[in-house]
């Protein structure tokens, strides 16, 4: 039996990965009431595994972002906002990796929760959807705060469906100091979990990026929904993927 090369056989394995992990391209649109004022946020899903976010109220771009699949997990950069939210950061193997806007390296930290991020909110709860149960122990998990150079506790908990049948679920703080950071945030899904329909709460954009770092908040709607990735909870922890 012929055998074939070490070399072939991983990237034939990264290529099945990232098949699995993406689906068809396209953007898809949420539409923003923050308080009168509407705010855009467009999700561009690339082929080649990539999901690039942008938040603009009119003409004005308030927040850009990019997500790019890797072998064991994920990079995220954020290149518009804020200065405080600007960088990069890795999740692989288990370890964090952060990163400022020049490439200079922030901080690294092996972690015991996974990670998630809010352009991966829909991935995260379609990964855990058989254990976002009502009243079931909450969902917990890490987001990387880069002005601080650590992580902080959040977590996911399923409120009772809608009459429609769209599953409820909200993020809240993980711990008492988020509280002053994290406004309670509502996202509903289809009944399979495979799309977002609608965010209402907080989002990971600022209402200035030239002022305070406020996020912004409101009633977010999906006019153009995508499909969320099909990824496993491994990929969150940066662990390697199940064959």
């Amino acid at each position: 039996m012929m055998r074939i090369p070490s070399f072939l056989f991983a990237l034939f394995s990264m290529l099945t990965v990232s098949s699995l992990a993406a689906p068809s391209s396209g953007v898809s649109s949420t539409s923003i009431d923050a308080n009168g004022e509407k705010v855009v946020m467009t999700d561009q899903v690339l082929t080649e595994g990539r999901i690039v976010r942008r938040f603009e109220r009119g003409a004005s771009l308030l927040y850009q972002s990019q997500v790019r699949a890797t072998r064991d997990g994920f990079v995220i950069e954020v290149t518009a906002g804020h200065p405080a939210q600007l960088g990069a950061v890795s999740i692989e193997k288990g370890i964090l990796t952060a990163k400022d806007p020049q490439g200079k390296l922030l901080w690294t930290e092996a972690l015991k929760s996974p990670l998630c991020l809010p352009e991966l909110t829909a991935e995260f709860v379609r990964a855990h959807w058989n254990d976002l149960k009502v009243g079931a122990p909450a969902v917990a998990c890490v987001v990387p705060i880069l002005k601080a150079k650590k992580v902080a506790p959040v977590k996911f908990v399923r409120l009772p469906d809608a009459e429609s049948g769209a599953r409820i679920v909200e993020l809240l703080p993980g711990s008492f100091g988020m509280r002053f950071f994290l406004s309670p945030t509502q996202l509903t899904f289809s009944a399979d979990g495979a799309r977002l329909l609608g965010q209402t709460g907080q989002f990971e954009a600022t209402k200035d990026p030239a002022g305070s770092p406020s996020y912004l908040k409101g009633v977010g709607v999906v006019t153009v929904s995508r499909e969320a990735w099909v990824w496993s909870k491994d990929r969150f922890r940066g662990a390697s993927q199940a064959p």
